[in-house]
């Protein structure tokens, strides 16, 4: 079967993602794998990792969040295939540690999400196991790393990553290879995952040891700029992305955005662990729209170079996380929806703000978030 990375763009995101499922042959990918599985379709259990947990405020969430409907689409799709045991899994992270109600089950009701019978959303960190991930180190040898993992994901017979289209300060952009790195269970993720060790690093460790057979990115509405990830900055490009190698389709995505794929961390770590240690990229042929780039629809603003290395560099420091955090903190969270978990929780919240009102005027300050442009 071809390495086909499907691209559509339209008016109507529901035929587009239709058209999506065919170019790319959903279908024919989901029923191989069903075919070697040697189980029944309702044994044989599909799980889609969707971006939820960026979710802090309802005012314009569907643009840091994946489309909701369309994951819903996905679901009735997979159940028009015959299969009946499909799961929406996400994981928390430290904005739960430090705040009331961001839990899976939580955040997902406040997105919209309505099993009703057609599939459970399930909370990885709620069902945290210990597992060995096998790994190649940087001299090329095998080792072994003990950590956790999410009993659905590890057991899933087909694995989805269902992602958004997003800017990115660590790595450019945040994509179908990122969305996985969500899967871990533990919500202390910046200590564990980005001072302890590095994102890339365990990110290629769990794709190696729980592939992603399937990967779609919701760019209908994107989002673009300094922290686009959790800033909504909503650039509607009505374009949708999918195909059965994850890395193929985040490597088109960075084409279309503009930037070399070549310099994302997290997808040279992704095939160094599949290539045991060798930097070896897919190659693929584009279905559908073959050549629209981001900057031919709107003005798209990248993350420079110079403030992902920064990055790297700062937070190795846990405070930093604080700083880089300070405007999503003093402005977007929803501290209705999300109190407090206790009085270190509202100090921090106070000197978030706090802080925050003493750089925003600062040039430098108001140049990360400059957007210096129009339309979109």
């Amino acid at each position: 079967m071809d390495n086909t990375v499907g691209v559509v763009r339209g008016t109507d995101k529901h035929l587009e993602f239709q058209k999506l499922l065919s170019i790319t042959q959903f279908d024919a990918v989901l029923n191989a794998q069903f075919g070697t599985s040697g189980k029944t379709k309702d044994q044989f259990s599909v799980v889609i990792k969707p971006n939820m947990m960026v979710y802090i405020n309802p005012k314009d969430h569907e643009v840091v969040v994946t489309d909701r409907a369309l994951v819903e689409a996905l679901v009735d799709h997979i159940r028009g295939q015959g299969f009946t045991k499909i799961t929406v899994v996400e994981a928390q992270n430290d904005v739960g540690r430090m705040f009331k109600n961001h839990n899976v089950k939580f955040v997902a009701a406040q997105i919209g999400y309505s099993p009703d019978g057609r599939y459970t959303v399930r909370d990885l960190t709620e069902e945290s196991v210990k597992t060995k991930y096998e790994y190649t180190d940087f001299s090329g040898r095998t080792k072994t790393w003990k950590h956790t993992v999410g009993k659905t994901w590890r057991d899933a017979d087909f694995r989805i990553s269902f992602a958004k289209c997003k800017t990115h300060e660590h790595d450019y952009m945040t994509l179908a290879v990122k969305n996985i790195y969500g899967c871990f269970p533990d919500p202390d993720k910046v200590c564990k995952y980005h001072i302890r060790y590095e994102v890339w690093d365990v990110t290629g460790r769990s794709y190696r040891n729980f592939p992603v057979h399937f990967a779609f990115v919701d760019g209908w509405v994107a989002s673009d700029g300094f922290q686009g990830y959790k800033i909504p900055s909503p650039r509607h490009l009505k374009m949708l992305f999918g195909g059965r190698d994850a890395v193929a389709v985040d490597m088109e995505i960075f084409r279309r955005a503009g930037l070399d794929p070549m310099k994302s961390r997290i997808l040279k770590r992704v095939v160094q662990q599949l290539n045991d240690g060798k930097t070896v990229y897919p190659e693929y042929k584009v279905a559908g729209d073959t050549g629209t780039k981001f900057q031919d629809l709107m003005p798209w603003k990248n993350v420079t170079d110079q403030i992902v290395d920064s990055i790297d560099i700062l937070e190795e420091v846990y405070v930093a996380w604080g700083f880089i955090n300070m405007k999503p903190a003093a402005l977007y969270i929803d501290y209705t929806l999300f109190p407090p978990k206790n009085i270190f929780s509202r100090i921090g919240v106070w000197i978030t703000k706090l802080l925050y009102n003493l750089f925003k005027g600062c040039k430098w300050y108001k140049k990360l978030y400059s957007r210096n442009r129009k339309g979109g």
